[in-house]
């Protein structure tokens, strides 16, 4: 039986051969990269790791194929919620809190659930590693340095 989250990247996969979008690429390699920081990162806090996974892999499924960032968090939820009803690999309550925590990852200076922060959280070390001699946006630097003292990295 394969498991549940190859299943969604094999489907993710498919979906991205299919699309030409010039953003596609970019935001699949992403999606990722903010896959593994949000596996460590629900290992660490002692959450479920493939929850993390997936909805990292989902989390900015709307901009990869459309390049519209507008309002992508929540236009992103929804697009997973088709994606995951379709595979049929969640339960209803995994739904709710995969689905809640994509429409909620763009709001960085808010609190929400476990979830939503991890999501936030790992997309935040994504661009921070991408390059770190790049300026980290204003709205990111708070969580990037309380990041860096959970992790034992600060400077």
């Amino acid at each position: 039986m394969q498991d549940r989250v190859e299943t969604l990247r094999y489907h993710l996969d498919d979906l991205f051969m299919d699309t030409d979008h010039l953003w596609a690429d970019y935001v699949q390699d992403h999606m990722l990269v903010v896959s593994n920081f949000a596996a460590m990162l629900a290992e660490k806090r002692g959450l479920d790791p493939q929850i993390a996974t997936m909805i990292a892999l989902l989390h900015d499924i709307h901009t990869a194929f459309t390049g519209d960032t507008e309002n992508h968090a929540m236009h992103g939820s929804h697009e997973a919620r088709k994606i995951l009803g379709k595979l049929a690999i969640v339960d209803d309550d995994e739904m709710e809190t995969i689905c809640h925590a994509i429409a909620k990852h763009s709001k960085k200076r808010k609190i929400h659930d476990e979830y939503s922060e991890l999501i936030k959280d790992a997309d935040v070390l994504s661009h921070y590693y991408y390059n770190t001699s790049y300026p980290i946006i204003e709205k990111d630097s708070a969580r990037l340095e309380a990041l860096k003292v959970e992790l034992g990295i600060a400077g």
